[in-house]
């Protein structure tokens, strides 16, 4: 894949997700839409320089009435993904399908291009070396250090929290983030919804990575759901992910368990809510 081809992809997934208002521009009595059972705050991070996050917090019905504790679902991008994880996991609650959970969203609240930006420094593992469109690219590990010092340790003391079910979800650039933490730093998460992974960065040194977790690990005991849509780019998700698929198999990992799917006729975004569907429920069925 050329550079040509890298931007225009990249640019069309920019353009996909509409921008977010800095400022409410109307007048008068018009509020903002809020989510109900959500509240979020602010935490200054010590890990990534210069860098204060906005941590969005979904909590179950009746979660102020309860002393029970939860699993928690961290979601990446949670300035564009956080409300549509929230009503799609009250909505399969409400049908029975799925258990309840603490849906937290990791967010920078700073409008759509800011985000886009942010995300390529705190989702990628290593700097661009192939293309250059990403000058600030390689910051995976100083935001995993982040999530593990900082951010973990805020979630579990101000909501009831079970540490050892805790997951991740993420799309593109996410996806890619969560695939290197299933390997680079395994003890992070016990589960993964894993969407439309973006593999192919750094020449898909994803392989290099899971092949030198194996080298000193035989068993593996997490749970991933991992989806892409057949009409994702061959370069860039589908022929990267096919590779990662089969080298993770072929390892036959003790404990693990692996439910990958394809879905016919979806985009690398169109794909996302179904695909979040069936992970939430592969993940936190009742």
């Amino acid at each position: 894949m050329n550079k040509l081809t890298f931007f225009v992809l990249s640019f069309s997934l920019y353009l996909t997700f509409p921008a977010i208002s800095e400022a409410q521009e109307n007048g008068g009595d018009i509020k903002q839409v809020s989510l109900g059972n959500t509240e979020q705050f602010s935490l200054l991070s010590q890990s990534v320089k210069n860098e204060t996050y906005l941590i969005q917090v979904g909590l179950p019905a009746g979660y102020s009435q309860s002393k029970k504790s939860y699993p928690v679902l961290y979601v990446l991008d949670g300035d564009k993904s956080f409300g549509m994880t929230k009503e799609i996991t009250d909505w399969l609650k409400w049908s029975g399908e799925l258990k309840d959970i603490i849906i937290v969203g990791i967010s920078y609240g700073k409008g759509s291009s800011v985000w886009w930006t942010k995300r390529a420094r705190d989702f990628t593992q290593y700097k661009d070396t192939v293309y250059y469109y990403y000058p600030n690219a390689g910051g995976a590990d100083d935001f995993l250090r982040f999530l593990r010092n900082e951010l973990f340790p805020a979630i579990n003391s101000k909501y009831r929290t079970i540490p050892d079910s805790t997951s991740i979800m993420g799309i593109s650039f996410g996806g890619l983030l969560c695939s290197y933490t299933l390997f680079a730093q395994p003890d992070m998460f016990k589960g993964y919804i894993i969407i439309s992974p973006s593999l192919f960065w750094n020449n898909n040194s994803i392989l290099n990575t899971e092949a030198g977790y194996f080298s000193n690990h035989k068993d593996l005991n997490k749970t991933v759901y991992l989806a892409y849509g057949s009409l994702d780019n061959s370069d860039w998700t589908i022929n990267p992910t096919n590779e990662f698929i089969k080298a993770v198999k072929g390892h036959n990992y003790s404990g693990f368990k692996f439910s990958t799917e394809v879905f016919k006729g979806e985009t690398h975004i169109s794909v996302y809510p179904i695909a979040l569907t069936h992970g939430l429920k592969y993940l936190f069925r009742p």
